[in-house]
């Protein structure tokens, strides 16, 4: 009985290797694809001529496709002057998160211009570029590391800076208590998740960004702080021009334009007043939510 266990157990080891081998071997391969793939390229174009833009972020026709079949975003058109608030609604796999990578570039546009400044971002350095904007997406991380090390996340920051920024998004009535030097779990998990997101935006407002995005970055958020949020937001980032993807209203609907998208098209364009009262599937998402009914 001895010998057979020993015989067993040995049998069942070198089992143990050769799917541990094979799962190392997929592994490795996938390894491999992502370092044969060709880097993109980051070099600003040379050639686009500047335009005299009286908006900050211009949108101009832009249409693009991820399989380059079907477009996920067709047609899109629209401005931002600086310091304005815009708001983008819309139903899951509308295109949201989509503007605001090709805003980025993360991705550039089949079709069509996106300017900032006059400039089409594709002629700045992407560096450069992104060192423009604070953002939230929504699968942003904190880390296993102190509060303060997760809002600076690398970047030469100062205390008061981050403490503004903490008080700015609403995260200082907790963090008050635990002081900045509290260490974070994996993923933040010794907070809730409105606590999470609050930390998050606090990141994004550490370096003064001349662009704010937050895309759906207060949706665990109280309906008293997402406006105390937006009140400190409207007062201290005046000329901070902020792209807010939100799925409820009232996180928008005090924005300077609200762009309604459907199926990666623009379905409206204006305020809330003029969409409450004219736009069939902005009605709809306001009923829904809000009780609110065109007049």
């Amino acid at each position: 009985l001895t010998y057979f266990t020993i015989i067993l157990n040995a049998m069942l080891s070198i089992t143990r290797i050769f799917t541990v081998f094979s799962r190392s071997i997929a592994s490795a391969n996938r390894i491999q694809e992502v370092l044969e793939v060709e880097p993109s390229d980051t070099t600003p174009f040379e050639d686009i001529q500047e335009k005299d833009d009286e908006y900050f972020i211009t949108f101009e026709n832009v249409s693009f496709s991820y399989n380059k079949v079907k477009d996920d975003v067709s047609d899109i058109s629209f401005e931002i002057k600086k310091g304005e608030t815009l708001g983008i609604i819309g139903a899951t796999g509308s295109g949201k998160s989509t503007l605001l990578k090709l805003l980025m570039r993360f991705y550039d546009p089949d079709k069509g211009s996106i300017r900032i400044d006059g400039k089409d971002v594709r002629s700045y350095d992407l560096k450069n570029l992104r060192k423009r904007f604070g953002v939230v997406f929504q699968n942003d991380a904190l880390f296993r590391d102190t509060v303060a090390e997760n809002i600076k996340l690398g970047r030469e920051i100062s205390i008061d800076n981050i403490n503004r920024a903490i008080e700015h998004a609403q995260a200082y009535d907790f963090v008050k208590d635990l002081g900045l030097d509290f260490m974070l779990s994996i993923k933040g998990a010794n907070f809730s998740s409105g606590q999470k997101q609050r930390l998050l935006i606090a990141r994004a407002l550490a370096g003064r960004p001349e662009i704010l995005i937050l895309d759906d970055a207060s949706s665990a958020l109280d309906y008293k702080t997402d406006a105390s949020l937006r009140r400190e937001l409207k007062k201290h980032y005046r000329d901070t021009t902020t792209i807010i993807i939100a799925q409820r209203i009232s996180s928008i609907k005090h924005a300077e334009r609200i762009l309604v998208l459907d199926e990666g098209r623009i379905l409206g364009y204006g305020t809330h007043e003029e969409l409450i009262k004219s736009n069939e599937l902005y009605q709809e998402i306001a009923s829904t939510q809000m009780g609110e009914m065109p007049v």
